[in-house]
């Protein structure tokens, strides 16, 4: 079963650089209404490879990481990579980061060519990696700029250099990658290109994720052969109408699809006029299935081949009187061996399993030496290795050479099309503390009405039986999360069955998988009868492709197997359904049935206006107001009455700033204005904000609390009373604002934005006044993140940052443009400090917290949901309420500080980290749990109701970035402020800048914990208070 042939070409490079010279002006790429030519094709490549080379991170056998989605970029960077003589290693940004992290370790990537939507899950994993790796952007302009510095030549690729490496899941758990040389993707391609007859122009379809070796195939396929590649979105291309649009729409006239990606198709085949070939792959195919498609207009092909073999060993074209689909003969240069257990050949007709050798096989695994060993065999019929491919396959009777398919020698399935190690997943659910022992099982779910189905069609659901240790709780959500912690989502069981027992064969000898119960069917609904939700949780069931019935209203999409592509589905259905189109990020915040039934009933009411919400020109909003008399602060400030106003006292940091400030008694009058309906109102609320933060209320006698409105005009006083204060007062104290995390910057403008300006009259106002501001570190933005600036000085230019303030949330743009407002009054004259404190915490002598601040929230509900995302580069840069108010009182009381910024924080040495603290507090006897972000987030949906959290829980799952990464994502690593300004100012003083240590965080564990007085904690003395 060998057949041979000569190879003219060198390597796939030398194959498609002769095309792009030949087919200069013919079209190699198309997406949507774009067209790359073969001349632009090398152009562009050529160009990336010399940038990168000059960069010195291109070079020849090294590789290179992968991670984009289908574009001229993904297909232009591979050609680079293979012309440069190195490998491509694709990435895929959805796999949990310990997996990615593991990847990019294991291979060694210290060049990664990405997008920028894909930096918070690729720099992450790269930085825990331990790599001191480059990521490259290939949707910006840097790296197609034309190379300042010469770069030699890359020498010509030879055959036995590495092409790819590809990652597949092994029985061990751990991801192996496979090694694939020139020589092999080379057979491949001319193979291709002989078997399918394709021609220059020929429409070819990208379907395949880059991460999975079917897409190098599709590309090589139609670089080789001066062909058209056809690229789309995922959600253009989501299996059954959508992507019978799709192909008709750009008349595609080749497709490889995995069999049940085809039978979605089905329905529509008389729609794709254009079609002239489709191949299946990846799964066994019935033989129902190809009948359905193979006409005198279309050919159906059948491809069988492991990873290991380059993507495919074995074709069939299959003709409409054919009574059986076999996986069909061998390629050129390929060998095919069907062997018995003592490897010796079997008879035709007789079972044995397929050991493939020849030009295809790959290198072995990477830095895998054992397990190579035991899957890539000398060959005991010839030279070379042939890999064992755990595939029962027997030779047609009457046909040489012709192979069928019989099933698996070992427990791999495949799951649409992604190949699966059942071993795998049961040995990552073995290492949970709490399971003695389990088996996961492939279901079937798909509904089988033909007898001619292969084994494992329509399987599609994976099924895990736990039989739990002694004593131990578990439950279905718990052992989904901490599979998703290490296993692709593919991977992650869709149910878990808890049991006393596994069963056994009669003999006892060893389990017996077939006699694993049934999950019970749930029966059918009637879509007509429905209301919105099961009418969605039907829409969910058809995304998951599980059976009908499977979800219910409460079903969390992400919890039974929800992924970014199935989203996809999920929309287009809404769509369909609903006539409603929403934002990707809406399911993160709504991922139940009977929530997005809810929030569609609401869409329809509400405006759309806060769509374009975080566009707006924040420039533009911090101008001065023209009736702004600024000609006042020409004349420096005088202090004529010592005399301040101070807004904001009804909070936890103003109120504190208020009592700093009358115990210094360095103010002869405080005026506090107060949002309130009259000053007798005004004066109680002021009252019970000192009653509620244990300050002492005797010293409110020295205030004279005022009613008024900062986002009125004229702060809503008499214009006696404003005259008044405009004349009286000498400093200005703003401390208000509105700190909603939620709200949209249109909303909450009207504080903080239109509030300043209010003040900023106030300060033009008969007289020159000092203000002082207070304003929020969070005004940086995601620095580190977003612009690699690790380290923040006090007088950093925040125009600086007004580039990535629309990934910021409202309450961020509103004072960074309050801020800007501020620093053009500064230039036209006025006198104002402006103060930056971090999250402000718990008083360390009272013990009183900010209940509603967002540090508080976090570590509160994390101790309450039992669990905490891992983010080793963050800090939250919370500030002690008595230290920001202490420092904010000096500074404002000693005119020589005036005029400056205060960054008012604890220096990053003295300050536990983010894990540090959960870390800390998992010491104390907390049950707490480490997980991935993503799964944190994920698991936001469905806590109670009760969690401080709870009201966040959009705010901390809306993509704010490139529609892919959340907030909490985007600032994953904190960068280092300095507070040079603050701790010079403080020295000699009796203000001592604290610690965020352990000591402190073992304070505070009563304002985190609610039941911190039931818990038996080991190493905490409750606190004397």
């Amino acid at each position: 079963m060998n057949t041979q042939n000569t190879q003219v070409d060198k390597t796939v490079v030398s194959l498609i650089e002769f095309n792009c010279q030949k087919y200069h002006d013919e079209l190699a790429v198309i997406l949507d209404n774009q067209q790359l030519t073969y001349g632009e094709l090398q152009q562009r490549a050529e160009q990336l490879s010399q940038y990168l080379i000059a960069q010195g991170f291109l070079k020849p056998n090294s590789f290179v990481g992968l991670c984009i989605e289908p574009s001229f970029e993904m297909v232009i960077a591979i050609y680079a990579i293979l012309k440069a003589g190195a490998a491509f290693v694709p990435l895929d940004p959805d796999l949990p980061r310990q997996r990615l992290s593991y990847m990019i370790a294991d291979a060694k990537l210290t060049t990664i060519l990405t997008q920028q939507k894909f930096a918070f899950d690729i720099e992450p994993a790269m930085r825990q990696s331990g790599l001191n790796g480059q990521m490259y952007f290939l949707d910006t302009p840097t790296v197609w700029q034309a190379s300042t510095i010469s770069s030699a030549l890359p020498s010509i690729v030879e055959p036995e250099q590495l092409a790819y490496i590809i990652y597949t899941s092994g029985s061990t758990g751990i991801p192996k990658g496979v090694m694939l040389k020139h020589r092999g993707l080379l057979n491949l391609a001319q193979a291709s290109c002989n078997t399918f007859n394709i021609k220059p122009g020929l429409r070819l379809l990208q379907f395949a994720s880059i991460s999975f070796d079917a897409a190098v195939w599709e590309l090589v396929t139609a670089l080789c052969s001066g062909a058209t590649l056809v690229l789309g979105a995922r959600e253009q291309m989501l299996p059954g109408q959508l992507l019978a649009n799709f192909i008709a729409r750009q008349q595609v006239q080749w497709v490889m699809l995995p069999p049940s990606v085809l039978a979605k198709l089905t329905p529509f085949c008389d729609q794709l006029p254009d079609l002239q070939m489709v191949v299946v792959g990846g799964e066994a195919c019935p033989i129902s299935l190809a009948k359905a498609w193979v006409s005198p207009h279309i050919r159906f092909f059948n491809a069988y081949g492991p990873t290991e073999i380059t993507v495919c060993c074995t074709i069939y074209e299959f003709k409409q009187q054919d009574i059986s689909l076999p996986i069909g003969y061998a390629l050129p240069n390929v060998e095919l061996y069907v062997l018995d257990e003592e490897l010796k050949l079997c008879n035709r007709g007789e079972k044995g399993e397929l050991y493939v050798g020849g030009i295809g096989v790959g290198k072995g695994y990477l830095d895998k030496p054992e397990i190579t060993s035991t899957r890539f065999l000398d060959n005991p019929f010839g030279s070379g290795k042939i890999y064992k491919t755990g595939d029962i396959v027997y030779e047609d009777q009457h046909e040489p050479g012709l192979l069928h398919y019989a099933g698996r020698s070992d427990h791999q399935v495949k799951i649409r099309g992604k190949r699966i190690e059942l071993e795998a997943i049961e040995m990552i659910l073995a290492q949970h503390p709490g399971v003695q022992t389990n088996v996961v099982k492939a279901t079937r779910t798909a509904r089988i009405e033909n007898s001619d189905m292969p084994e494992n069609y329509g399987v599609s659901m994976l099924v895990a039986y736990i039989i739990p240790k002694l004593g131990q709780f578990l439950t279905e959500k718990h052992l989904q999360r901490f599979a998703a912690e290490q296993l692709p989502d593919y991977m992650v069981p869709t149910r878990f069955v808890f049991m006393d027992e596994l069963p056994l064969l009669p003999n006892r000898s060893k389990l017996d998988r077939n006699a694993l119960p049934e999950l019970p069917e749930t029966p059918s609904f009637l879509t007509n009868t429905m209301d919105s939700s099961l009418k969605i949780a039907v829409v969910f069931d058809e995304a998951l492709e599980l059976p009908t019935g499977t979800c219910k209203p409460h079903t969390n999409f992400f919890e039974v197997g929800g992924s970014s592509l199935c989203i996809a589905h999920v929309l287009y259905a809404l769509a369909r359904d609903f006539g409603v189109t929403l934002p990707s990020r809406l399911i993160y915040e709504y991922p139940t049935p009977s929530g997005l039934a809810q929030l569609l009933e609401q869409f329809q009411l509400k405006s759309e206006s806060a769509a374009n919400d975080r566009y707006i020109d924040l420039q533009a909003e911090a101008r001065l107001s023209p009736d702004l008399n600024t000609s006042i602060w020409q004349q420096p400030p005088q202090v004529k009455y010592d005399c301040a106003l101070i807004t904001g006292t009804t909070g936890f940091l103003g109120a504190h700033l208020l009592y700093e400030l009358l115990i210094k008694g360095s103010y002869r009058k405080i005026y506090c204005l107060v949002r309130a309906e009259s000053d007798a109102d005004a004066m109680a609320r002021l009252r019970a904000t000192f009653i509620q933060y244990q300050l002492p209320t005797t010293k409110l006698a020295q205030v004279h609390v005022i009613a008024g409105d900062i986002q009125q005009p004229q702060l809503k006083l008499p214009t006696m009373l404003f005259d008044k204060l405009g004349e009286e007062i000498d400093q200005i104290y703003h401390v208000a604002a509105d700190t909603n995390y939620i709200k949209p910057y249109s909303l909450i403008k009207k504080s903080n934005v239109d509030g300043t300006a209010n003040i900023l009259t106030l300060a033009a106002h008969r007289r020159h006044k000092t203000l002082h501001y207070i304003s929020t570190l969070a005004v940086y933005g995601s620095l580190t993140s977003l612009l690699g600036i690790n380290e923040v000085t006090e007088d950093f230019d925040i125009d600086l940052c007004e580039v990535i303030m629309p990934v910021e949330y409202g309450y961020v743009r509103s004072k960074w443009v309050a801020e800007r407002m501020l620093q053009s009054a500064q230039q036209k004259g006025l006198a104002v400090s402006i103060y930056r404190p971090g999250f402000i915490s718990g008083h360390r002598q009272t013990k009183v917290a900010n209940l509603n601040d967002m540090f508080h929230r976090f570590v509160s509900g994390c101790i309450q949901m039992g669990i905490y995302p891992d983010f080793p580069e963050k800090r939250w840069v919370p500030v002690p309420v008595d230290y920001a108010a202490a420092v904010i009182a000096h500074l404002s009381l000693d005119a020589k500080y005036t005029g400056d910024k205060y960054n008012i924080l604890i220096p990053p040495e003295q300050e536990l980290s983010h894990l540090e603290i959960f870390e800390f507090i998992q010491e104390l006897g907390y049950p707490i749990q480490k997980i991935s972000p993503k799964n944190w987030l994920n698991a936001l949906s469905t806590m109670s109701s009760v969690n401080p959290l709870y009201p966040l829980i959009s705010f901390f799952q809306e993509k704010v970035y490139q529609d892919r990464s959340t907030i909490l994502e985007v600032h994953h690593r904190t960068p280092k402020f300095k507070t040079e300004n603050v701790l010079q100012a403080i020295k000699g003083t009796d203000i001592e800048c604290p610690r965020i240590d352990k000591d402190l965080i073992r304070q505070y564990l009563p304002k985190f914990d609610k039941h911190f007085s039931t818990r038996k904690l080991q190493n905490v003395t409750a606190p004397n208070y």
